[in-house]
């Protein structure tokens, strides 16, 4: 017979959460708001880990810009139906990105990567030097803009 693990119990003032041993990871630095309006309530889980367990500060490089692009960028761009993707760092520093989804020739995403990723990669990773746009944009009802 095999023995489960005991879930974890997280007790709050309307309800108790029960996490599993092995998605505590993926909880870690989660919010749970509970509102309460004339309209109703509402339950919201924010879980910057959910997609992709958090990286140690001393992972590589393409890991640690990686967690950062699918745990912060990406679930902005999902606003709009877009993403991107790291595809490689060069010798010279340089972040490789490919866009997807609604970013893919959108009239923003030169905007979009140079004051917003670009911005947020080199605040948080001063040895990347910069960032690239490797896609070939083709501006369609796809796109955002």
């Amino acid at each position: 017979m095999r023995w489960k693990t005991p879930d974890t119990a997280l007790k709050f003032e309307q309800l108790t959460a029960y996490v599993d041993e092995l998605s505590a990871p993926y909880l870690e630095d989660a919010e749970i708001d509970f509102v309460t309006d004339q309209l109703g309530s509402q339950l919201t889980l924010k879980a910057p880990n959910a997609k992709m367990r958090k990286v140690s500060d001393d992972a590589p490089l393409m890991e640690r810009v990686e967690y950062l692009l699918q745990s912060q960028i990406n679930p902005q761009l999902a606003g709009h139906g877009g993403r991107v993707s790291l595809m490689e760092i060069t010798d010279d520093g340089l972040a490789i990105l490919q866009f997807g989804g609604g970013c893919n020739g959108c009239s923003m995403v030169d905007v979009t990567l140079k004051e917003g990723i670009e911005k947020q990669l080199l605040n948080e990773f001063p040895e990347l030097k910069g960032v690239r746009d490797l896609t070939e944009h083709q501006r369609g009802e796809h796109s955002y803009y």
